[in-house]
């Protein structure tokens, strides 16, 4: 396919939007690298300087993103989540046409950070049960996660939480069910805040990431409607990769 020269839309402007309907065709998919400069320049009767300057503008619009050493990528779609409610992460990654899964990285006992002890009312230095969990699409680590336990909740939860690893079906929510059994306490409250920080050294390998790459850590506390509190975690969520929705009412 060749672009129409002397027209009043400049050439790069028209590559674009032949590539932009590639992608958005389903020629090129989420994920995939794009053709060669040179193949672009062979396809479509353009010169390398049109092509880098299409490339660079579909990456500036966020259609394209270029990956050092190993090329230029179509963006996936990036998982949106709804901080008006709940939403499960298998829910929000299924809404995304993406196939979810869960793993079990670590459980250990260890004195609780002073935000979890706080968050759980708990003195300073006292144990708490830590379970490190990831979270995927398509196999792909999307969010990690570090849940605190008081012992006499953690420790069979944790049980659980082995048991099910050993038979595939482990899954975040499954920390909060059996601590539902474990108590007979119903959550009803959640206090969560978000901020954007960069990927430490272990945050980075566990999210297969460049360490210093933007994440969205967020720190949630489970509570009962009189405000005990039941879990407290830690999440990281993938800045390339996640959005946070949220709708209001509008009043001045």
């Amino acid at each position: 396919m060749k672009l129409k020269r002397h027209h009043t839309v400049p050439l790069h402007r028209q590559l674009g939007a032949a590539l932009a309907r590639a992608i958005r065709s389903g020629e090129i998919r989420p994920g995939e690298r794009i053709p060669s400069e040179r193949e672009i320049c062979e396809t479509y009767g353009v010169s390398r300087t049109t092509v880098r300057q299409t490339i660079q503008d579909l990456v500036a619009s966020g259609l394209l993103v270029r990956v050092p050493a190993k090329g230029t990528f179509v963006v996936r779609p990036k998982i949106d989540q709804d901080l008006s409610r709940v939403v499960r992460f298998s829910d929000a990654v299924s809404a995304a046409g993406y196939k979810p899964a869960a793993g079990l990285l670590g459980i250990r006992t260890a004195p609780a950070p002073e935000a979890a002890a706080k968050a759980l009312g708990l003195s300073q230095g006292e144990t708490v049960i830590i379970v490190d969990m990831v979270s995927t699409a398509n196999g792909a680590p999307l969010a990690f996660y570090r849940i605190h336990l008081p012992p006499d909740t953690g420790e069979p939860t944790a049980r659980a939480l082995l048991a099910a690893e050993a038979e595939g079906r482990v899954t975040f929510g499954l920390v909060l069910e059996h601590v539902r059994r474990i108590t007979g306490l119903e959550p009803a409250q959640v206090l969560q805040t978000y901020e954007a920080v960069p990927a430490s050294d272990e945050i980075a390998r566990i999210l297969q990431i460049s360490e210093g790459a933007a994440v969205v850590a967020s720190a949630r506390t489970v509570l009962t409607a009189s405000g005990e509190p039941l879990t407290h975690d830690d999440a990281y969520y993938r800045g390339d990769r996640y959005r946070f929705t949220i709708r209001r009412a509008y009043s001045i």
